[in-house]
């Protein structure tokens, strides 16, 4: 359960509910699109108007976050004759793909809290900032790096970790001296990260790099949808009608009328929006999945469900034939965010959609008519399909 202080301000946030939204319905279009596209193109031009958080979603260029520096990994170099031995011993590996020999790996990680500390007591936090400092020398990693043979070491590398403890690691530019230098320079302090771009992978976004604070619910660009070379292809625009980008993955676009029919029928997810919106929340990733770990049964209905079988009559064998279908055809958002201040910033509350397609009640649509016209009429019509919300989750883990 959340406290009282984090639901104010869901309750701010709820009352102010400014307008975020994703993406527009497609709409026919004139234009002339020699200038952006050449080769054959065929078929109709579709024109939709994304917003400010879409298009960064969408752009394929890189994107700078702050990461926590928590430690590092030491590669040492291998004795001769172990390199011999490990080379024959990958020689004959079925398993070995980086040819690396952990053993003469290393990984430490720092003892000490990452961050300045934020009392409301200015003294008392550099106070604690002067007992940090001199208890630096005794922390693990500077214990090691202080007193490491660089002539033994072959790389070094940083290891970072976001404020959801998710951790990655961090190649370092330079010799072994200037890579043991930024460690211990770096260690519990934030550094800039570059990330290929802000969808990371397999249905993954990174959304630390969107200012939500900023958000202008005006200010839009445009997504094209067109034939060319018998495939379809998507690109964006911006106001101007000015070529910003090519979409190569036209999966992202899907994603994108999904996170929109979410927005709009989830009112828990708009809540959790609005809070990064008025700077009181941190977003922090964007997922989207197929299928939830939990499966629905006749016991456990979601609530949407319980509802229409009360007013409708319904036989025990047909309810547990609704609960299977429920668990076809589904569309997972999963967003999770970080309070920034109070009792709350050590927790990431995550806020779960489940989104349905009415396709998979095409079996029960002639046997139960009036559970299938109840449900058809929460649903509406996006390119991601006939959808409406099944379910809405949210809950928090300390990080």
């Amino acid at each position: 359960m959340m406290n009282n202080t984090l639901n104010n301000k869901i309750n701010v946030a709820a009352a102010s509910d400014q307008r975020i939204w994703m993406i527009s319905d497609g709409k026919s279009s004139n234009l002339d699109i020699s200038s952006i596209c050449k080769g054959s193109v065929s078929g109709p031009v579709m024109e939709y108007e994304i917003s400010e958080l879409a298009q960064y979603l969408l752009n394929p260029n890189p994107i700078t976050l702050e990461e926590n520096v928590i430690g590092c990994k030491i590669l040492y170099m291998k004795p001769r004759s172990g390199r011999i031995r490990g080379f024959i011993k990958n020689l004959f590996s079925k398993n070995s793909v980086s040819g690396r020999d952990d053993s003469y790996t290393q990984e430490i990680i720092s003892t000490s809290k990452s961050g300045a500390p934020d009392f409301n007591d200015r003294w008392l936090n550099l106070h604690l900032l002067k007992i940090k400092e001199t208890l630096k020398p005794f922390d693990p990693v500077h214990k090691k790096l202080s007193g490491l043979k660089t002539d033994t070491v072959e790389n070094i590398v940083a290891l970072c970790e976001d404020i959801g403890k998710n951790r990655h690691q961090l190649n370092l530019k330079g010799g072994i001296q200037d890579k043991i230098n930024f460690v211990t320079n770096s260690l519990s302090r934030k550094v800039k990260v570059a990330f290929n771009r802000a969808y990371l992978l397999n249905g993954l976004f990174e959304m630390r790099g969107f200012d939500f604070t900023a958000f202008k619910g005006n200010k839009m660009y445009r997504l094209v949808k067109l034939n060319a070379n018998r495939q379809t292809k998507y690109c964006v625009l911006n106001e101007n009608y000015k070529l910003l980008y090519w979409i190569d993955d036209n999966s992202l676009v899907n994603y994108m009328h999904l996170f929109e029919q979410s927005i709009k029928t989830d009112m828990q997810l708009r809540e959790a929006m609005n809070l990064c919106m008025l700077g009181v929340a941190q977003p922090l990733k964007l997922f989207f999945s197929t299928q939830r770990e939990k499966s629905y049964s006749e016991k456990y209905l979601p609530r949407v469900y319980r509802e229409v079988l009360s007013t409708c009559k319904v036989a025990p064998t047909d309810v547990k034939s609704i609960s299977n279908i429920l668990n076809n055809f589904q569309s997972i958002v999963t967003f999770n965010y970080v309070p920034v201040s109070g009792i709350e910033k050590d927790k990431m509350y995550t806020n779960i959609s489940v989104m349905h397609d009415v396709k998979a009640l095409e079996p029960i649509k002639s046997r139960l008519p009036d559970v299938y016209s109840e449900i058809d009429k929460k649903a509406s019509i996006c390119d991601a399909g006939k959808l409406y919300l099944l379910d809405s989750l949210r809950g928090y883990q300390n990080v």
